[in-house]
């Protein structure tokens, strides 16, 4: 399978510019610059691939000297990019440098995710999602539904075609075992005590549910996880623009400082 195009995220947060990029479909190259420097860079075919400053690849003989992490601050956070059951990736999530931020970073809450390129996959995935996020529920639904019938069906195919088959009558040989005379260990006689329990048995509703649980539970996890990845995409929409403003306040303010500074130098007006 031919490697998938490079995917890049990009943010500017505390005054540093972060980027992201992953190529590779079944083993994925992450790499993690801060302001232009690769701070980070590992090779993994994992779901969720978490960087942290100092991170290098490993193994490889062909290694750049790009590849190799520059020293930068103690902490300047850390990364944590997944990707589909597929191998396409979908979004880089960063997480400010400050204390749990590794326990954050496992249990996914707390960061801000990066921006991908525009026109990229993963910026078509999330556009698809904040269009029709009752679409993307419904496909998350039916995944998990697929989960459950599909392993159904195949096994019926199984029992049929078993069924149907003619199977060769095969005379296999027998073959001799020997007879080994085991010792006999005298296991200690203990009079345990006849507890006498008491003979209960759970409603049938509760026993319907039981039975019917490994049918369910894929179905309603899937739509919990559209419904969370949806609320939590509404939320780092408004994340990203109130990153947005700031940059833009800052920019608006050194550009404010530079002109105060030109008016100071210009020679007084005779």
């Amino acid at each position: 399978m031919a490697d998938q195009p490079t995917q890049a995220w990009d943010l500017v947060a505390e005054g540093r510019r972060h980027r992201v990029e992953t190529t590779g479909s079944v083993s994925r190259t992450v790499r993690w610059r801060v302001d232009g420097r690769v701070v980070a860079a590992t090779k993994s075919s994992e779901d969720t691939v978490r960087l942290k400053p100092g991170d290098r690849l490993q193994g490889e003989d062909d290694v750049s000297p790009d590849d190799q992490p520059a020293a930068v601050e103690p902490d300047v956070g850390s990364v944590t990019v997944q990707f589909t059951g597929l191998g396409k990736p979908k979004r880089a999530t960063w997480y400010p440098p400050a204390d749990g931020a590794a326990v954050r970073a496992a249990l996914g809450t707390g960061g801000i995710d990066l921006e991908p390129e525009p026109g990229s996959p993963a910026a078509l995935r999330e556009e698809r999602i904040r269009q029709h996020p009752r679409r993307y529920a419904v496909l998350a639904v039916a995944g998990g539904v697929a989960k459950v019938v599909l392993p159904l069906l195949l096994g019926l195919l199984a029992v049929r075609l078993t069924v149907a088959l003619p199977w060769p009558d095969w005379d296999l040989p027998s073959l001799p075992w020997p007879d080994v005379d085991l010792p006999s260990i005298p296991w200690p006689d203990v009079d345990l005590p006849d507890v006498d329990l008491p003979d209960w048995q759970a409603p049938a509703w509760v026993r319907w549910v039981a039975d019917k649980a490994q049918f369910v539970w894929p179905v309603l996890l899937a739509a919990y996880l559209a419904r969370r990845e949806i609320r939590r995409r509404r939320e780092q929409d408004a994340l990203r623009a109130a990153r947005r403003a700031e940059q833009q306040a800052q920019t608006g303010r050194e550009d404010d400082r530079e002109a105060g500074r030109k008016d100071d130098d210009r020679p007084p007006s005779q």
